[in-house]
């Protein structure tokens, strides 16, 4: 799936494009230990979940684009929204 991601530089960031589709942006950071970083462009947070990586940050958009899609076409309510980000969010054992 890491193949099918396009990033195309915007002012800030870049913007993420999945099969044509643009499915959000993601800005560059950098960690405290200096090593550069991505962050979503929505994470408003004083300190937002930094990913290592365009395409691990790629990846975490499209999960959630996928379940935001799920949510409105299923018409689930909040707390089942957070039950399925739970199951799908990134384990560290999963982390190379």
């Amino acid at each position: 799936m890491s193949g099918s991601y396009r990033f195309e530089p915007t002012t800030e960031g870049f913007a993420v494009y999945y099969r044509g589709r643009k499915i959000g942006e993601i800005f560059p950071a950098k960690e405290s230990s200096g090593r550069h970083c991505f962050y979503l462009s929505f994470d408003d947070r004083p300190r937002p979940r930094t990913y290592r990586g365009k395409t691990k940050a790629a990846e975490a958009l499209h999960a959630i684009q996928r379940l935001t899609a799920a949510a409105k076409k299923r018409r689930w309510r909040s707390e089942k929204l957070v039950l399925m980000a739970w199951d799908q969010r990134p384990r560290a054992s999963e982390t190379p």
